[in-house]
């Protein structure tokens, strides 16, 4: 799923948190946003995703806006998220948190959810099978009887994905997922978001970590207070003058 942001703008009040933001996220691969805190990253996130309705500017998915649509009717078209701090139910078990993602593919009414019966009972057999699908690709399967609020952050991390994937997502947007994380955690988060375009999603992550999404991402999009000062490969972003000035600091080679 190709992902276009065109000339958007969010303004509170007096204050522009996002201006004339730009760039295509090519579909089938990752992309991402980078920039210091208080760039705007999140907020263009939230206006990706329906949280946030853009001051201007639009969001075309595939060619299609989905600008001015509400959350759930932009999930419906395929979008995931995950969030900079962790939302899981922490009472509820691994597992059943991963099934919170499939609400969305549950057919045959409240009734028949309720009573599992009908064309219910098939969509929430299927559900059940992806998520215990989504938990052995995230090495958490072993988990599953757990309650969520016992994982490390690490594993919490990938329980957000896991959850997410649920839902069948053709693009899935991660809010520093790595955040948190030592060496080998993101490792291995790295590779379980590497193989993701091999199963058709496309993904969009914001982070802080910049060997992370060198070493991940096709695209990059540079935010630095609410305006973009660079969009490109990592190579060509590690070179830029204005990206060295505002955000990496120091010429990487």
């Amino acid at each position: 799923m190709e992902l276009t942001v065109d000339n958007v703008g969010v303004r509170f009040g007096g204050l522009w948190a996002n201006q004339n933001v730009s760039f295509t996220a090519p579909g089938g691969g990752i992309a991402a946003v980078i920039g210091p805190n208080g760039a705007g990253k999140t907020t263009l996130f939230n206006v990706i995703t329906g949280f946030i309705t853009p001051t201007e500017g639009e969001v075309r998915l595939d060619n299609r806006s989905i600008s001015g649509l509400l959350p759930e009717q932009i999930a419906h078209h395929g979008v995931a998220r995950t969030f900079q701090t962790p939302e899981i139910c922490r009472d509820l078990s691994v597992l059943d948190n991963v099934l919170v993602g499939a609400h969305r593919h549950i057919r045959g009414g409240l009734l028949g959810q309720l009573l599992n019966v009908g064309r219910a009972a098939v969509s929430i057999a299927e559900a059940g099978r992806r998520a215990e699908r989504e938990l052995v690709a995230m090495q958490m399967w072993k988990l599953r009887d757990q309650p969520a609020q016992s994982l490390p952050l690490g594993q919490v991390r990938r329980l957000e994905i896991a959850r997410a994937l649920t839902s069948q997502p053709r693009l899935l947007l991660l809010d520093e997922s790595a955040s948190g994380l030592n060496t080998q955690e993101a490792g291995q988060l790295a590779d379980i978001i590497r193989r993701l375009p091999e199963r058709g999603i496309s993904v969009l992550l914001i982070e802080h970590n910049i060997d992370f999404v060198m070493g991940l991402a096709q695209t990059i999009a540079v935010l630095d207070h609410g305006r973009l000062l660079h969009v490109g490969t990592p190579a060509a972003v590690r070179q830029d003058e204005s990206v060295i000035s505002a955000y990496l600091g120091t010429r990487r080679h």
